[in-house]
Order: C-alpha cells, then sequence, then structure tokens
C-alpha cells in the first residue's frame, strides 16, 4: 500500500527564563527529565538536560542575556500524556521563543525511490551513500553551515532492526531548516523549486553527444560544477525530458500538511505564546 505524508521531525528554538534558578529546581524531581550535566568549558551553555524522549535542553546562566535556554525535540516522540504535558510544563517558563531550526520529513510508503535523482535550483554540495550491497542508501545536499541541507535516505534500511522482514519500501526525504529571516519564514514550502526525477529512455532524437554527457554526469555528478552556465541549463532541460518525475512531489505533499503542521507547533508552544507577540504569527 502506498501511502506519503509530511511531518516535523525536529525543532530547535531559543528562548529567554526570568527565574532560571526556580526553572531548574522544578525539573530536579521531574520523571521527564533523565539526565543533567554540567559543562565548564566558556561559551558553552553550563547545564545540559536530557529528557526520556531524547528532547534536549541547555542553559546558559553565565551571560545575562535576552535567550538563556535552547530548547531542542522532535515533536513525534511525544506520545504519551505524561510526556507532552511534561514538555508543555517547560515551555510554559519561556518567554519568547525564537525557532531557530526545523526539519521536515515527506515519507513515502511503499514507494521504491532507489533511483531518485535530485537537483536544486542553485548548485549545493552533494553526498550520496550506498549500502554494502550496492544500493543506494542516502543523498544528502548543502551542508551544515548553511540554511537549508537536504537528507534522502531509506528510511526502511535505517529501521531494519526494528521493522519487519516484509516491511515495504520507506523512503524519506528531509530537509533541515535554519536561520529563517523571521516568523513568517518557518513554513515557507522548502521544496519549492526542487526536482525529483527517475532516469527513463532518451528520445530518439536526442544527440549521442548529448546522451554521453548525461550519462557521465550521472556516474559524477560533481562535473556539474564545471560547465558553465548556458550548457549547464541546457543540460538539464535535457534531463528532465528524459526522465520521470516523483508524483506526488513533495512540495504538494508539503502543501497538503502545512496547517496540520502549523497547528502542531502553535499548540505545542502556547504555554510560552499566550502572552507574547508572536502567538498569532505561528
Amino acid at each position: 500500500m502506498k501511502d506519503v505524508t509530511c511531518s516535523i521531525d525536529r525543532v530547535s528554538a531559543l528562548a529567554y527564563i526570568s527565574d532560571l534558578s526556580y526553572f531548574s529546581k522544578s525539573l530536579e524531581l521531574n520523571p521527564y527529565v533523565d539526565v543533567v550535566y554540567g559543562s565548564t568549558r566558556q561559551g558553552d551553555y553550563d547545564t545540559n538536560i536530557k529528557c526520556v524522549d531524547g528532547s534536549f535542553i541547555q542553559i546558559n546562566s553565565r551571560e545575562k542575556r535576552k535567550e538563556n535556554v535552547r530548547l531542542d525535540f522532535n515533536p513525534n516522540t511525544l506520545h504519551g500524556r505524561d510526556t507532552y504535558e511534561e514538555m508543555q510544563k517547560i515551555i510554559a517558563f519561556m518567554k519568547h521563543p525564537r525557532m531557530t531550526g526545523i526539519d521536515f520529513a515527506v515519507d513515502y510508503h511503499g514507494y521504491d525511490l532507489s533511483s531518485l535523482s535530485i537537483s536544486t535550483p542553485r548548485t549545493m554540495k552533494k553526498a550520496v551513500y550506498y549500502a554494502p550491497s550496492g544500493k543506494l542508501e542516502s543523498i544528502t545536499l548543502g551542508s551544515g553551515n548553511g540554511d537549508k541541507r537536504i537528507n534522502f535516505y531509506d528510511k526502511g534500511y535505517k529501521e531494519r532492526q526494528t521493522l519487519p522482514q516484509n516491511h515495504p519500501h520507506w523512503w524519506r526525504v528531509e530537509i533541515q531548516r535554519s536561520r529563517f529571516k523571521d516568523e513568517n519564514d518557518y513554513f515557507i514550502n522548502p521544496y519549492e523549486g526542487m526536482t525529483f526525477t527517475f532516469p527513463a529512455s532518451f528520445p530518439p532524437d536526442m544527440k549521442a553527444a548529448d546522451r554521453l554527457m548525461l550519462i557521465g554526469l550521472q556516474e559524477q555528478p560533481e562535473l556539474w560544477n564545471e560547465l558553465g552556465r548556458k550548457v549547464k541549463e541546457r543540460l538539464r532541460d535535457l534531463q528532465y525530458q528524459a526522465s520521470k518525475s516523483l508524483d506526488p512531489h513533495p512540495a504538494e505533499v508539503f502543501e497538503l500538511y502545512k496547517e496540520e503542521m502549523q497547528a502542531q507547533l502553535q499548540k505545542l508552544f502556547a504555554p510560552a505564546y499566550q502572552n507574547s507577540p508572536f502567538y498569532q504569527v505561528l
């Protein structure tokens, strides 16, 4: 059975807590907290808190500044009522939270995307990884220092230890976003302008030289960076003509789930936003 969904896979936020002492005491006997450890390195957060579901909280009490707390978590791990409520109790201490990173994941269940090719409007650093069997395992576009990074990978292979042997294909197109311009930028569609295609037969009227160029570029995609702009545009057009596009496109799936994801984030941060001017923006 084929199914395509989109969800928020991870959220990072900075916020201000006025009474860090009271906040720390509230966590001492909290069953949601797993480990608390300090850091003596200058410039780092001096208190690090790891929660039972993998959520992470960092506190900087050394410098008196506007944003002294960092929160990093996966909304999908807040399954139980207790973990959800405990996270909201933590968020309730925060004032003026600002998202610094949101990861979006489009999951294709039942689709074999092992031959998928991805192109972006602007050239990005690309890394391709294969499993020991020679099967495509993942493609990474961009770097950790940029405002957008794309991870395309075989989620089913990654989760093979917890999935049954007969589990259908499961591929994920994940985009990690950061460095937002403002609150209105949180849910700008990050998949717009990208192309997702499968190799297909070349048109009979395509020149042999162009076919050889496209075959070579498929084997060594880093060579795209050595081509001139006009040649690159022409070959990308030919590549698109010779390929089949992924349907549905991740941008379409994102739009279908956009309001649902906005509501999820708004509800989760409601205890902090209720007295904030940002409340209506999300």
